[in-house]
Formats: structure tokens, C-alpha cells, sequence
């Protein structure tokens, strides 16, 4: 096949989840002997051509906060429509008004969407009506809705009455670990700190991670990674109520992420919209201990093998960290049982099996 990837900021990974999914599954397309043509971008001049056999498309965008992605999509519409692709595969349900231009060109469509985008408290008005009529249109005119949750199939279903199809994202099982130094660069200790990794939204509860942190009676400090680049004024504010023992470290990526993670007592996803989270997968396979909030998709994913508190209740995350801090025993026995639980669920080589099979059959190819 030849597929177009279209709708994230390009790879390598160096921003979400899709940018993450689209690299993994684009790589492994690519050594199964399909063509992948992925639009990164004009930022991302710099790299090359190609990248691990990935050839690499770069398109200009408008960098404001509400309209990098969708500008830059347009731009990969328009692109993409005159290439002969026999699949192409959108990332972001807000990009759906571009499926019928793709269709009119003959051109086959699957979309990956990411929770119910419209719910997210980063949107006014406008964006949230935009999110919601985009999943409408996604409904009526991409070939198949992708949906990393069974919670979010429950709601295209419930809401649209469409079958959509359901491809976890995947996570490594690490044992031992890379060693890359940010643990000395930053005098961290292994198995000796909290740790978050995720965009700094509203919704992703950093705020909240921060408050309940506070109350917890312990050494450890809170290791906070990651960064929004469009709104400086709320990175500024999350460090401003942050504890003194909150270490933030900005946007880690690769190998020393990993390290992180491997080293971590215990990884806290406090978000409150979620569809399957990749850090919070990535942490498990790690083999530490999860606590999450209680969302329906977060429980999910951890089903028996992670702690949750009562949806977005403080102090019951606060109780649950503390108790893990006191109950070493106890937090070792369910970081075992983390990485159990990816190792049979939350695979990538039964990801990409999935995908393939998926777009090979939206595509008519044998």
C-alpha cells in the first residue's frame, strides 16, 4: 500500500500521543514493505527527507494556538489529493471538514479520533461547536472511525449509531531500562520520585496533581514533564502554585523519557478527559505503579493493576498517594501488575496487525 499520514505535527515524536502513534505504526508499515508518506510540518524544516524509511512531507502552517492544525491540514489536503495514495490516514477529529475534499478526489479516509475532543476545557464556544459538528462529519464521510477506547466506541455508537473500530495504542515492556544520565542531571534517585508526563492542559489535572501533592507527607519530590508551547501564561501559572518540590523539567522525549518512567515510584494521570492515555500505558510497561482518576477510560485501561481515586475528589488522591508512599510492599506488588497487563492487552506488534489489516481493507488491497 501506499498510505498518507496526515493531521499531527510530524515525526519523530516530539509533541502527543498521535505524533507517538503515527511514528510507531509508520515505521512498522514501512519494514512490512508498505510506502508511508507522513506531512510534518514546516517547522520541522530541519529534518531530513526520510527518516527510518518514513518519507517525510513538509507543509507550512499558521502557528497561532487555533489555527497551526488546521491551517497545516489544509495545506496536506491539497497536497495529498494530486498523490496517488491508496489510503489516507487523519489524525483529529476537528479535521473531519477536510474528509469530503478527499472524497471527491477518490481518495479512501480513516480518521483517528482522540476522546470526545469537544468536551475539552481548553475550547470556547466556537472550538467546542467546531469539535462537535466534526464529529458528525467524520461519521457520515471518513470509511472507518478509529478509536483508541471502548468508552469512546461506546459514544460514536450511542450518539451517531456508527460502528467504529477500536486499536489500543500500545506501550515497550522494559526491563532495566536505558540509561541516558537525566537522572544525574537533574540529582533524581531511582525509585525515589512522582512523576508526570503529559501536555500542560487544563484538563490533563496538573493543577490538581500539584494541590493534592502538597498534602502528602514524603521526601520524594513530584517530577513534572512536559510543556504547551501556545499558552505560556498557564505553564507560567502551574509553576507559580507548584510545591518547592516539584521538579519541572520541560519536554523530554526517546530514550531518557524511558528513563524516567522505568525509575519512577509511582506515575499519577490525573486527567479528566482521556481516551487510552500513551504516557499512562508507557508507565506501565515500565513497570511502575499507575494511580489515575477514576474516569471511565483511565479504568479501562488499568483495569485491576492500577490505583484510582474518585473522579477529580483531591483528597482521596492525596489519601492514595500517601498510602502508596507508606506501603512500599503493596505499591512494588501493583507496578508488577502494570506491566503484566500491558505485556497482554497493550502490545504495539498487535497494534500495527490491526492497522494493517484495517487499511488494507479499506484500501481493496490483498
Amino acid at each position: 500500500m501506499r498510505i498518507a499520514l496526515l493531521g499531527i505535527r510530524g515525526i519523530p515524536a516530539r509533541y502527543g500521543g498521535f505524533e507517538t502513534n503515527a511514528e510507531i505504526t509508520a515505521r512498522a508499515l514501512v519494514e512490512r514493505g508498505h510506502e508511508v508518506v507522513v506531512y510534518c510540518r514546516g517547522s520541522q524544516k530541519d529534518n531530513p527527507r526520510q527518516w527510518k524509511g518514513i518519507k517525510l512531507t513538509y507543509l507550512p502552517s499558521v502557528e497561532t494556538k487555533n489555527l497551526s492544525t488546521i491551517s497545516h491540514t489544509l495545506f496536506s489536503v491539497l497536497h495529498s489529493i494530486f498523490r496517488k495514495f491508496d489510503v489516507v490516514h487523519m489524525y483529529n477529529v476537528g479535521n473531519a471538514f477536510f474528509i469530503p475534499m478527499l472524497r471527491i478526489f477518490g481518495k479512501k479516509v480513516v480518521m483517528s479520533v482522540d476522546g470526545v475532543e469537544w468536551r475539552r476545557k481548553k475550547y470556547g464556544v466556537f472550538s467546542s461547536a467546531w469539535m462537535h459538528l466534526s464529529e458528525r462529519v467524520a461519521q457520515i464521510f471518513a470509511n472507518k472511525i478509529i478509536v483508541d477506547s471502548h468508552k469512546v466506541g461506546e459514544y460514536y455508537k450511542s450518539q451517531y449509531n456508527t460502528e467504529t473500530e477500536y486499536i489500543p495504542y500500545g506501550s515497550k515492556i522494559y526491563n532495566g531500562g536505558p540509561k541516558t544520565g537525566i537522572l544525574e542531571e537533574y540529582g533524581l534517585e531511582p525509585q525515589n520520585y512522582m512523576l508526570f508526563v503529559g501536555r500542560f492542559m487544563p484538563e490533563k489535572g496538573v493543577d490538581k496533581l500539584l494541590e493534592s501533592f502538597r498534602k502528602v507527607k514524603t521526601d520524594m519530590p513530584l517530577v513534572v514533564v512536559g510543556d504547551n508551547p501556545y499558552d505560556k501564561n498557564y505553564v507560567k501559572h502551574l509553576k507559580e502554585i507548584a510545591p518547592e518540590n516539584t521538579l519541572f523539567t520541560g519536554s523530554v522525549y526517546n530514550a531518557p523519557v524511558a528513563e524516567l518512567y522505568v525509575n519512577s515510584y509511582l506515575f499519577v494521570s490525573p486527567s479528566e478527559l482521556e481516551g487510552t492515555s500513551p504516557a499512562l500505558l508507557e508507565a506501565m510497561g515500565a513497570g511502575t505503579c499507575v494511580v489515575v482518576n477514576g474516569i471511565p477510560e483511565q479504568l479501562e485501561t488499568v483495569g485491576d493493576s492500577g490505583v484510582h481515586y474518585r473522579v477529580n475528589d483531591l483528597d482521596d488522591l492525596t489519601r492514595k498517594m500517601q498510602h502508596l508512599v507508606d506501603n512500599r510492599e503493596y505499591r512494588d506488588a501493583m507496578a508488577k501488575k502494570a506491566q503484566e497487563r500491558v505485556g497482554k492487552n497493550y502490545r504495539w506488534e498487535t497494534a500495527v496487525d490491526h492497522y494493517e489489516f484495517l487499511l488494507k481493507g479499506i484500501a481493496g488491497v490483498e
